[in-house]
């Protein structure tokens, strides 16, 4: 029998645009519980400013306001899934932003319940469809869907990844000293640690069509330059991937 799929969406009260959108994900998800997202720019968040200070330390570049909010409210959600839940169940349990959207809720309720025997953390979606698989660790699952170990590199984006609580554990210690932001994956992941996998075309996406909380909204020319350096690096990740 399939364990139906349980979900944390992280929404914060001042998101009101995107009410329309987690209602939806909460149609699809009947299991799904709402993390109130931490906003720096409304709240009061302690040692902010060092925080930032430190992450340009740490990264080399000094997080917005903002982006170590986005942080502190997945921290929040894993917080949440390591309290709620049994610490050595291997469940996955769905991370999902307010701005998620499910592409293919069929496979995901097809494959959630399969995954959790081979991958601690498991993205369904991320770098807006751009992940690449190992070749040698792809596995096919239809003509059109493909599973596997990815390219750690070819990870960014937390709009929609699930993982068990022990894994939350994990990435709570690992992110206890915030260094960037949560889409660099790579930067808080030891893949000897971590089994992470990957679904390939991606089965979770974002909408795009609401403002972001976090930069402001970008010009002809900063998107047309985000396209193309996403395409240079898909290319050189596809080509590496193919021998790994």
């Amino acid at each position: 029998m399939t364990t139906p799929i349980a979900a944390y969406i992280i929404k914060s009260k001042y998101e009101s645009a995107r009410n329309k959108q987690v209602g939806i994900l909460q149609n699809q998800i009947i299991n799904s519980k709402v993390v109130e997202a931490i906003f720096p720019k409304f709240q009061h968040v302690p040692f902010i400013d060092k925080m930032m200070k430190l992450s340009k330390i740490r990264f080399g570049k000094e997080l917005l306001f903002n982006e170590i909010g986005v942080v502190m409210s997945h921290r929040k959600a894993w917080q949440k899934i390591v309290a709620d839940n049994d610490i050595n169940s291997n469940q996955h349990y769905l991370i999902l932003e307010s701005d998620s959207k499910i592409i293919n809720l069929e496979i995901l309720q097809q494959q959630i319940d399969k995954i959790k025997m081979d991958y601690d953390l498991f993205f369904w979606g991320a770098w807006t469809g751009h992940a690449s698989i190992k070749k040698s660790k792809k596995i096919q699952l239809n003509n059109k869907y493909s599973i596997g170990e990815p390219l750690l590199n070819s990870i960014y984006g937390a709009y929609g990844y699930s993982l068990t609580p022990q894994t939350a554990k994990y990435l709570l210690s690992r992110t206890n000293k915030i260094k960037c932001q949560i889409d660099i994956f790579k930067e808080y992941i030891d893949p000897k640690m971590v089994r992470i996998g990957t679904i390939v075309p991606e089965v979770i996406t974002f909408w795009g069509d609401t403002e972001s909380t976090i930069r402001d909204p970008e010009n002809f020319y900063q998107i047309y330059k985000r396209k193309l350096i996403i395409k240079l690096f898909y290319c050189r990740n596809t080509i590496v991937s193919y021998f790994c």
